[in-house]
């Protein structure tokens, strides 16, 4: 493999290491620094944010929120629509409508993608902030009023469930199986609430000197897991469906730093919401980091910041990418990857045609006995697999002339996807001295409409 004698082994060891470590890549970002925009956040068919404004003060009974404002992914602001009454939590259906919650008029709003904004449901809810919609179409909204989740039917809304363990429903999302997740605002309580209407707590998030009894935000669900936001400990959680929950951004201390995920700050954070593609959090925060005291008009929610977490890639190696890929840095090289999903089994096969000397002026010849064939095999977990190397060379190209050579335990294959069409290899084969990695994409586009469907953003 005379076009890959490229000795990097210290480079190729730090890429593996920031690729396998994705929660070291995350960055945290101020994409609008000053907004009056308090309430909840959602990620439009458009990719734009939604942004809601609550109002300036928890009590929302002075200066209650009226707009909803649209950011571009690249922080510019515009008014997308107006005429609410304390909007809180929101979500979009699958027309591309906007479902908004007013807080204090105790209804739904709906507001078609050109702004248009009429009443939807005007009976049933108690001071509604959460709103979700499921894969069928089925609104629910979180009434923090009436510690329940209701679910729209017509220009009405009917109790699905009620009581304990809710408190103040606040954020609410749905999974791809239904179930609905709201986020306690009094507590610290994560509530998941089954099809059928039965509640658990699947976890707890902590309390703080400024809220001891804990307290949450908003919450939202994508890449197989949930993100919730904190404002007891102005801290992003993420929590895994079997209740694992862990500290993904903020440094525990209120504040507005950027920069890396865990050493950043956020004061109040309320609104939360990712992007189609799995990769950016979304939220919204409060500027001020003075307030002791939550209740009453002396905490400012407004002004405030919306504020952006690099989650990184999240690609997922499955079926799709089982294909023909190449390298424009290697000619005469190519590459074919297989995936068994249910055996969590990842298999590629790398051949090289140049089995020349580079200095000479020959020919290499298809089949030719000193061709070398490399097949790997191994794990593989998120967008990366580590792979065993085999090397076989010499023998005959469809012929029955037995293997010059067969050699295990060869050196190590990772491949880390960026996507469906490109992924970064790294190789080790210490017996020959070769190392390096190289950038890798299909070689024809035969699955990549499977791919972009089972990685599912």
């Amino acid at each position: 493999m005379n076009a890959l004698n490229v000795a990097r082994p210290a480079m190729c060891l730090w890429l593996w290491w920031a690729v396998a470590n994705p929660l070291a890549a995350q960055e945290v970002t101020t994409l609008v620094p000053n907004i009056n925009a308090s309430g909840g956040v959602s990620v439009g068919p458009d990719g734009n944010i939604y942004v809601a404004d609550f109002g300036q003060f928890l009590s929302n009974q002075t200066n209650i929120g009226t707009t909803v404002y649209k950011v571009t992914p690249q922080g510019q602001v515009s008014v997308f629509a107006t005429g609410f009454f304390g909007a809180s939590g929101n979500d979009f259906d699958a027309q591309g409508n906007l479902i908004q919650a007013n807080i204090g008029a105790s209804r739904l709003d709906k507001v078609t993608p050109d702004g248009v904004r009429t009443a939807l449901v005007v009976t049933g809810l108690s001071n509604p902030v959460g709103v979700a919609i499921n894969a069928g179409g089925e609104i629910f909204a979180a009434n923090c009023g009436a510690n329940s989740i209701s679910r729209v039917q017509g220009s009405a809304a009917v109790n699905f469930v009620v009581g304990p363990p809710l408190s103040c429903p606040n954020g609410l999302t749905v999974d791809p199986d239904g179930n609905l997740y709201t986020a306690n605002f009094n507590n610290g309580n994560i509530i998941r609430i089954t099809p059928a209407g039965q509640m658990s707590v699947l976890a707890n998030t902590p309390g703080s000197t400024f809220r001891p009894g804990g307290g949450n935000g908003h919450i939202t669900y994508g890449n197989g897991r949930l993100y919730l936001a904190s404002n007891a400990t102005s801290q992003i959680y993420e929590l895994t469906l079997d209740g694992t929950l862990t500290v993904i951004a903020g440094n525990g201390t209120r504040g507005h730093a950027d920069g890396p995920a865990l050493q950043s700050s956020f004061s109040f954070p309320n609104g939360i919401a990712l992007s189609a593609d799995g990769r950016f959090l979304y939220l919204n925060e409060s500027l001020s980091t003075a307030g002791t005291v939550l209740n009453g008009n002396t905490f400012p929610l407004n002004p405030g910041a919306v504020r952006r977490i690099d989650l990184g890639s999240q690609f997922t190696i499955n079926a799709g990418i089982n294909d023909a890929w190449i390298s424009a840095d290697a000619p005469f090289q190519g590459l074919f990857f297989t995936v068994f999903p249910d055996l969590g089994l990842f298999f590629l096969s790398w051949f090289t045609f140049d089995s020349v000397s580079p200095d000479s002026e020959e020919m290499a010849v298809f089949g030719a006995p000193g061709q070398r064939w490399v097949t790997a095999s191994g794990p593989f977990e998120g967008n990366t697999a580590t792979l065993s190397v085999e090397l076989t060379s010499g023998g005959i190209f469809n012929a029955s002339d037995p293997l010059a050579m067969q050699s295990a335990g060869y050196g190590t294959i990772s491949i880390s996807f960026t996507d469906c069409d490109e992924a970064l290899l790294s190789y080790d084969f210490p017996a020959v001295g070769l190392s390096g990695q190289m950038t890798v994409t299909r070689a024809v586009p035969t699955n990549n409409a499977l791919c972009q469907s089972l990685a599912g953003g």
